[in-house]
């Protein structure tokens, strides 16, 4: 448009100045202009002013433009390289306990029946006696966790004892399927104990709250262990990773379970919490942290637990319960922003758009060919407005996107494994690529890429 209307009024000048330059100059010499003369002065002098005009632009075009290296003769053309496949660790099963379901699929059915929201909690009240909107787990049985740990209590809160009933569900889950490994009887069965076990070593990571001590995460670690062991899984093939402390978040366990493999790898990752108690209430609080109606920027607080199996192509054929692809975490990467999301005045996705872009080059996916977003954002409007700046053109934000702290409140480091294991189901629902989003922290981002994989046993 711009181009065009420059070339009007190039046209309109040329014949502007032409046509009064003439008529100046009859005027003031009194001169009748004949037939030649206006052919010349009203024609042939604005067509030449014109294209010398032009003809300079072109020139000036030119000789500004960078010269063009010359390709050399008869140059070799060179066959292309196919891509590298992308490394991934199959996700044999996932499992949830959160505010709105006991699993996966009632957690999704819930999101998508829009029935996933906080809610004014019967218990919990503010500094003004006011009910707390929060995202409680109302199957939550902490029973059984204080008795089996009872005589080795480290003085667990009461959320940290709501946070291990939780885990202990996921951890049941994942221990069930565990127990049918099919080789579980030929590790049982051999003579000399001492000989090479055909069962793998199953890898135990636990993501914790940042306020949970390494006394709390050590004696929570091995009750899960113990958890597992008793479904059936030996208890000389399992072995706790080593604790990293809060610093070791799920995003960061999954990174590097995801850089090791190509090795034999079987791996269960598992995290709990709960901030739903008068204790996280008064800490909020006390931070001006909360939610309430005069502070509609705050956090709701949530609990839940959610737990991840991961194998190898190998293992998880073996775990498999038939031949449907299963779906498959292609790749991990993580950022932080050079601002608080807190802080910020204006909305900044650069940060989170950089890790998607770069998250989806690693897995080897394109941007359209998402058709899901599981994110672990909440309701503020830093993180909703933040979350959409990277959501693809081709996604419905009500169908295509789910937030989970939205739906279940914010407690990390639930909320972002929740997401993951809501985006491997839906995953291999669709068949096809879904990017998981953390951007619940005021700086840390994480993006994983998960599809819907392949046959098990197969390489991709």
């Amino acid at each position: 448009m711009r181009a065009w209307f420059g070339n009007v009024m190039a046209a309109g000048g040329s014949v502007g100045a032409s046509w009064g330059g003439a008529v100046w100059y009859w005027r003031a010499n009194n001169v009748a202009p004949g037939t030649g003369d206006l052919t010349l002065f009203l024609l042939v002098v604005p067509l030449a002013l014109l294209a010398l005009l032009w003809g300079g632009r072109k020139l000036y075009q030119r000789a500004s433009a960078s010269p063009a290296t010359p390709a050399p003769a008869e140059a070799p053309v060179a066959a292309a390289v196919p891509a590298a496949p992308a490394a991934f660790l199959n996700i044999v099963t996932a499992s949830v306990l959160s505010p709105h379901g006991g699993s996966v699929i009632e957690l999704q059915q819930a999101l998508a029946g829009g029935e996933a929201r906080p809610a004014l909690d019967a218990e919990l009240v503010d500094d003004y006696g006011y009910p707390v909107l929060a995202a409680r787990v109302t199957t939550i049985d902490e029973s059984a966790a204080r008795s089996q740990l009872a005589s080795r209590d480290v003085g667990f809160g009461p959320e940290q004892w709501r946070a291990l009933a939780a885990g202990d569900a996921v951890v049941t889950d994942i221990a069930l399927r565990l127990a049918a490994h099919p080789d579980i009887d030929a590790h049982n069965a051999r003579p000399d104990k001492r000989a090479p076990s055909p069962l793998p070593v199953l890898q135990l990571h636990c993501a914790w709250p940042a306020d949970w001590g390494p006394e709390a995460r050590a004696l929570a670690s091995g009750w899960f262990a113990e958890r597992i062991n008793a479904a059936g899984w030996p208890a000389d093939r399992l072995a706790i990773a080593p604790d990293r402390g809060a610093a070791d978040d799920v995003a960061t366990i999954l990174a590097r379970l995801l850089a090791a493999s190509g090795q034999p790898a079987l791996s269960a990752v598992v995290a709990c919490g709960s901030h739903v108690g008068a204790g996280e209430i008064e800490r909020l609080s006390n931070a001006d942290a909360l939610f309430s109606a005069r502070h509609q920027q705050g956090i709701i607080p949530g609990e839940g637990a959610a737990a991840l199996l991961l194998a190898d192509p190998a293992q998880a054929a073996l775990l498999a319960f038939d031949e449907a692809p299963l779906p498959a975490l292609r790749s991990v990467s993580s950022g932080q922003r050079a601002e608080s999301a807190d802080q910020s005045r204006r909305t900044d996705a650069a940060t989170l758009q950089a890790l998607c872009t770069q998250a989806l080059d690693r897995a080897h996916c394109q941007a359209n060919e998402v058709t899901f977003v599981a994110a672990d954002a909440d309701h503020r409007t830093s993180r909703v407005m933040e979350l959409m700046g990277v959501v693809a053109p081709q996604l419905d934000a009500t169908a295509d996107v789910a937030s989970i702290g939205a739906a279940c409140g914010a407690c990390d480091p639930v909320t972002f494994l929740t997401a993951v294991a809501l985006a491997s189901h839906v995953a291999q629902e669709r068949a096809a690529p879904v990017l998981c989003i953390g951007n619940l922290d005021p700086y840390r981002r994480d993006v994983a890429v998960i599809t819907a994989g392949t046959t098990p046993g197969a390489n991709a």
